[in-house]
């Protein structure tokens, strides 16, 4: 079993392309374009990949994302289907849909330092370690990205032809017969599986936010006299009732905390977006304060978007700027100053005045905010059991959840919502709004119930 985690460099793309059968790079592909029309100028495939990865992953982030999907797709291509990329047919896209949910690997040619697939341990305790398919969201993400790979192609004359076009949409219900023998199910028993869990995972999404109530009571806690800011890593709550207590967070982590909890609640900013703001980001648009900001979907030659900070938020960036011995407002010269810094260093050289430490990345932000939500859980369940089993399944995009959820809440119109989360599409922004749908209906209902009855 190939032992390589799914991580992706995407400053080494080409190499993991090296070593391909001479025939299956696409050469000669058979839904290949004529010359005179391939306005890509690639001679295989491997040369259309990485011009395409040029052109259409601008960003770190989505050239990460779509490596790890094109490199999956050649791979499923070329050792388990035996064809070419741009040989490509109906048949093999559906396999590869199809492959997401139950994935087996060849037990001869597969590289054998790629693994496409996390393992999980079935049945647990067993030791037998099997490769875990695709849950839908991820799914439909492979999906749309070869899509939007095929597209590419075909409209710059690589291909003659997208296979895709001909393919229905992912239904997420789609398994092979060998799979549903071996999961002992019916096609019908299978779909009823699938549709329930549909029906989970929606529940799980209004799980995310935080209710007005938590998070008037998580806020709080920050300056609670039981909360002694003695913060454990998660896991470790519990586990040190016989070693000596924990050091008490320094002024300036306690301040960096409180910073990323209200300015990101207020400015409901993605975890990737806070960690790589500086502070000439935060300006000041007459009396209020905006965030500036070029996100998700955007390119740095668009203006950012702007997102009007609350009271609260600016409040704690102004504690924290203080903390780190910055004056107490930000600056627009200060454009080498990150929003959320590393510790400052305790010991400095002599005579060297005092500098803010490096941004952080944002996977350390979101650890050090669910240090704190794991903290917080026990406290919390004494209000409400719930509370607490909800703080330990958070993460920091839970803010940008909560604040979405409390617009809504609030009766806010759905377009000023999305222009404050910056949604491209509308539907996202509806998924907040479902409460209010559900009351228009049960309007509806009773009304019906009133007329009937009278």
């Amino acid at each position: 079993m190939p032992s390589c985690a799914l991580t992706v460099d995407p400053d080494q793309a080409g190499h993991w392309f090296a070593g391909l059968p001479e025939a299956l790079i696409g050469a000669n592909g058979t839904q290949r374009g004529l010359p005179t029309t391939n306005s890509l100028g690639a001679d295989n495939d491997v040369q259309a990949i990485l011009i395409w990865l040029s052109t259409k992953a601008k960003n770190n982030h989505t050239r990460r994302a779509y490596l790890l999907e094109i490199r999956r797709f050649l791979a499923f291509m070329v050792w388990i289907r035996g064809r070419a990329i741009s040989s490509a047919t109906d048949g093999d896209l559906e396999a590869f849909r199809v492959w997401l949910t139950n994935p087996e690997l060849p037990t001869q040619g597969w590289p054998a330092d790629y693994l496409p697939f996390k393992l999980m341990e079935t049945p647990p305790g067993s030791g037998l370690r099997v490769l875990q398919g695709l849950a839908i969201g991820s799914r439909q993400r492979a999906d749309s990205t070869i899509k939007g790979f095929f597209k590419y192609l075909h409209e710059g004359g690589y291909l003659a032809m997208n296979p895709y076009l001909r393919l229905g949409k992912l239904t997420g219900e789609e398994i092979s017969q060998e799979a549903l023998q071996s999961l002992a199910l019916t096609p019908e028993a299978y779909t009823r599986q699938q549709r329930q869990e549909a029906i989970a995972r929606d529940n799980s999404k209004a799980d995310k936010a935080f209710s007005p109530d938590m998070w008037r009571w998580l806020t709080g806690f920050l300056d609670a006299p039981e909360n002694d800011w003695r913060i454990p890593d998660p896991g470790e709550t519990g586990k040190r009732d016989d070693m000596p207590p924990l050091p008490r967070w320094p002024i300036e982590r306690q301040e960096r905390l409180r910073c990323m909890l209200l300015f990101g609640y207020a400015s409901a900013g993605r975890r990737a977006e806070l960690a790589e703001t500086t502070m000439n980001a935060v300006v000041r648009s007459g009396q209020r304060w905006v965030w500036k900001v070029v996100g998700k979907g955007r390119k740095a030659v668009d203006a950012p978007d702007r997102v009007t900070l609350n009271e609260a938020a600016m409040n704690a960036l102004m504690r924290y700027r203080i903390a780190r011995g910055l004056p107490a407002y930000p600056d627009s010269t200060e454009k080498d100053v990150p929003l959320i810094a590393k510790l400052t260093p305790l010991r400095i050289r002599k005579n060297r005045q005092l500098a803010t430490g490096p941004g952080v990345s944002a996977d350390h932000l979101n650890k050090e905010l669910q240090r704190y939500f794991h903290y917080a859980a026990p406290f919390a369940g004494q209000v409400d059991p719930e509370w607490e089993a909800h703080l330990r399944r958070a993460a920091s995009h839970a803010l940008r959840h909560t604040r979405g959820t409390h617009f809504a809440l609030a009766n806010i119109p759905i377009a000023t919502t999305a222009d404050q989360l910056r949604h491209k599409d509308p539907r996202t922004t509806a998924n907040y709004y479902v409460h209010i749908q559900d009351e228009e209906r049960a309007q509806s209902v009773d009304a019906v119930d009133e007329h009937i009855n009278r």
